[in-house]
């Protein structure tokens, strides 16, 4: 295998197969916590009901991107119903990988969660790490047309993105050829797009603005930039978060949480969004309760160190560090947009007399700010706020829902499938009981997979708990 494709966790042995069967049964226990493209229309693209797959090759299966964007949808629209899987599988291709061949990753990761919306990102892996092959760009060719075809006639009325992959680093490291891999990766780019345009399908390039970002970064800091996709292929989060800005873009995710424009005579001048009640002038500054429809949106390694690979027991993901930025994160949060593009929070008090104010929210402090700021406006989706925290705890909830999803498919049903298919007499295209031919295997593997349907169910309407914004009282009050 390529030194840059990646296979994760897949155990050795039979018994590291039932070994993880067990684990995963433990975990199971453990309590709770096309009418045209999509998206060429105006509003979000997303509606209540909607079933979104996210398939492709590793850089999918890290699973930052898909979650950015399922946090997004339950941070910022709390009252609608959008369930989302992440397909992913490290060294996959348009014809498959270790998994399964093509047909078989659609009919089984794909068909059976009944998607009407699937994103694709493939490519990187199908033009094998080398100059331009005309005969490995033919099979990407043939393959993505097969998967385009197949999964229309499996799914009808069924919404397809394409996404052009991230890309590889040849701007912090030097290109390995002339025009490096990432120009021939442009190459297939090309024909995903005139394949979106064939079939009427939303494109959306997770490369270019990628690429545009590195070579800003590289100019402004070359240690810093480094660190936006370590290893050259796959993005840090860091990196995704860039990912999951464009396709949240092509979705058009409306950048507003709230807006409220409140006047230091204890008027509210405006307020998108939110409900402001109590409003009073008091010792110079204000006082109200606030109650938002909708939550800011946390970017991702921004006030937290996270692995290149979570692994699939993290479904706790790391804690936001009080007074942590990582200098990389602000970097891309600076040169992409990200907070501009997808997360306005913005408060303003005008009238107030010159000095510093401190803004307090349920009694915790959020940060001083000058009248002039105050009067042209302050981004609270910058600041650690009680509503940010909550959107924090809802984040956790996503990462606990693809852990549910991700152990049962990929340590015991697709980790048995390839057992299966090296078993003697094993058919390896369907759960590998008669591989075992043991009744008891059969019983426990089927219940550890029902479990945790579950499972995932219980956590799913506890993110719809977890996600219904609060009232908050907050406080202006002068500085001195």
């Amino acid at each position: 295998m390529n030194q840059h494709m990646e296979r994760q966790g897949t155990p050795a042995t039979p018994a590291g197969w039932m070994a993880m069967a067990v684990l995963a049964a433990a975990i199971m226990a453990l309590p709770a916590r096309a009418a045209g493209p999509r998206g060429s229309g105006k509003g979000f693209a997303l509606k209540s009901g909607d079933r979104v797959c996210f398939y492709g090759d590793s850089i999918t299966e890290q699973r930052f991107y898909p979650a950015e964007v399922e946090t997004y949808t339950l941070t910022r629209f709390p009252n609608i119903r959008v369930r989302f899987v992440d397909a992913g599988v490290g060294g996959d291709t348009v014809g498959g990988g270790w998994a399964g061949k093509i047909d078989l990753r659609l009919r089984r990761d794909v068909f059976p969660f009944h998607p009407n919306i699937v994103t694709i990102m493939l490519g990187m892996n199908d033009a094998g790490y080398q100059k331009f092959n005309p005969k490995l760009f033919t099979r990407f060719q043939r393959g993505y047309r097969h998967i385009i075809a197949s999964l229309q006639r499996h799914l009808p009325g069924v919404t397809i993105v394409l996404i052009a992959t991230s890309p590889f680093d040849d701007v912090t490291q030097p290109p390995q050829f002339p025009g490096g891999y990432n120009g021939v990766l442009n190459r297939y780019a090309a024909f995903v797009r005139q394949l979106a345009r064939q079939h009427h399908l939303l494109f959306v390039n997770f490369s270019r603005p990628m690429v545009r970002v590195l070579k800003q970064a590289e100019r402004i800091n070359p240690e810093l930039a480094k660190q936006i996709l370590p290893g050259r292929v796959h993005p840090s989060v860091i990196g995704q978060m860039m990912m999951a800005q464009a396709l949240l873009r092509a979705w058009h995710a409306p950048a507003t949480v709230t807006r409220v424009h409140l006047t230091a005579a204890g008027s509210v001048a405006g307020a998108v969004n939110a409900r402001i009640t109590h409003l009073a002038a008091s010792g110079g500054g204000l006082r109200w309760t606030e109650r938002d429809g909708s939550l800011p949106l946390p970017f991702l390694g921004l006030h937290a160190k996270w692995p290149q690979f979570p692994k699939w027991e993290m479904y706790l993901p790391p804690q936001p560090k009080p007074g942590f930025t990582d200098p990389a994160a602000a970097l891309v949060d600076r040169l992409s947009g990200f907070t501009r593009d997808l997360d306005q929070e913005p408060f303003q008090v005008t009238g107030l007399h010159s000095g510093q104010y401190r803004l307090a929210i349920d009694g915790q402090p959020v940060g001083t700010f000058s009248a002039a700021q105050l009067a042209g406006g302050v981004n609270l989706a910058r600041y650690m706020t009680p509503m940010m925290r909550q959107a924090y705890q809802v984040d956790n909830l996503v990462w606990e829902e693809i852990a549910a999803h991700f152990v049962p498919w990929r340590y015991v049903q697709t980790s048995l499938e390839n057992f299966a298919a090296s078993w003697p007499g094993g058919k390896g295209e369907k759960l590998p009981v008669n591989a075992y031919n043991n009744p008891a295997a059969a019983r426990a593997v089927t219940g550890t997979l029902r479990a945790m349907r579950g499972l995932l169910r219980a956590i799913v309407a506890q993110e719809h708990r977890a996600n219904q914004p609060r009232p908050h009282r907050f406080t202006l009050t002068p500085a001195s």
